[in-house]
């Protein structure tokens, strides 16, 4: 029994040597050509990658009613049917109604783009809310570029006195 416990760690000391020293090590990084073709946005030039989408919400009590979301993935890779779509889905118009007795006009249903909310009911809590997702990969640029305009204000308001 003595030499039980050195012949265990010995077996757990060789089956330890088979397996990666460290999780990452079996990893691989991603092109940056595999990266582009999943991730949207367009290339403004010098680097510079944005991508942004547009979400409508209109809640009533809580409950979601009604959504529209636009994703704008790369730009320049839209196709004639893609840009169509998405001029078809940024020109309809979102009618919500709450209550009875609500009503529209038929020339606004035929030519209305945006949001429309009727409500009839007294004591209902209803939400309108547009959410704009931009990304860019110069986050660090960006944030340069406000600080350079806080302090360019900060200077002319102290050049102008109090």
């Amino acid at each position: 029994m003595k030499w039980a416990a050195p012949l265990l760690l010995c077996a757990l000391l060789g089956l330890g040597s088979a397996l990666p020293a460290r999780a990452e090590a079996i990893w691989e990084a991603v092109s940056n050509r595999t990266l582009d073709s999943q991730r949207g946005g367009f290339d403004v030039g010098g680097g510079l990658l944005v991508s942004f989408g547009i979400t409508r919400a209109v809640y009533v009590n809580g409950d979601l009613v009604t959504q529209t979301s636009l994703n704008f993935g790369r730009v320049a890779d839209l196709t004639p049917m893609q840009a169509s779509q998405l001029a078809q889905q940024m020109a309809a118009l979102n009618l919500v109604q709450v209550g009875p007795g609500n009503s529209v006009a038929p020339d606004v249903l035929a030519n209305g783009t945006g949001t429309i909310i009727q409500n009839t009911l007294s004591n209902q809590h209803i939400v309108n809310q547009t959410v704009i997702d931009a990304r860019s990969n110069a986050m660090g640029m960006i944030k340069n570029l406000n600080i350079q305009d806080t302090l360019s204000d900060a200077l002319s308001r102290s050049a102008t006195g109090r």
